[in-house]
């Protein structure tokens, strides 16, 4: 075997090992589930990538329940709740969906 086939199928196991497993990415993806993020921090809270989901997670879940109280204000809490609640949606989606692919997805907010 030449030295580039040895380097690159090192490279493939490299990459193989650094993805995590379907129970981890189960995990992370139920993490953003709302107060389900509680779930993954006490099954599996020595997994780094569950644990940074589950974190995501759970701030996700905090800033809705804040943009809930902002959204009893009249007329301008409205307006903030709303478009709170819709950017923590939208978050959401994508961190579950990144979640299950096994890609690390930071929250720019958070």
């Amino acid at each position: 075997m030449d030295k580039e086939n040895i380097i690159g199928k090192i490279e493939s196991v490299v990459e193989a090992v650094k993805k995590p497993g379907l129970f981890a990415r189960i995990l992370s993806a139920i993490s953003y589930l709302g107060i389900l993020a509680l779930v993954p921090i006490m099954l599996r809270s020595k997994d780094d990538f569950v644990r940074f989901n589950a974190r995501q997670g759970l701030l996700l879940f905090i800033a809705e329940i804040v943009f809930t109280l902002i959204w009893i204000i009249p007329f301008v809490g409205w307006v903030i709740g709303f478009i709170g609640w819709v950017l923590c949606f939208i978050f959401a989606v994508g961190g579950f969906f990144r979640s299950l692919t096994g890609k690390r997805y930071k929250i720019p907010v958070l």
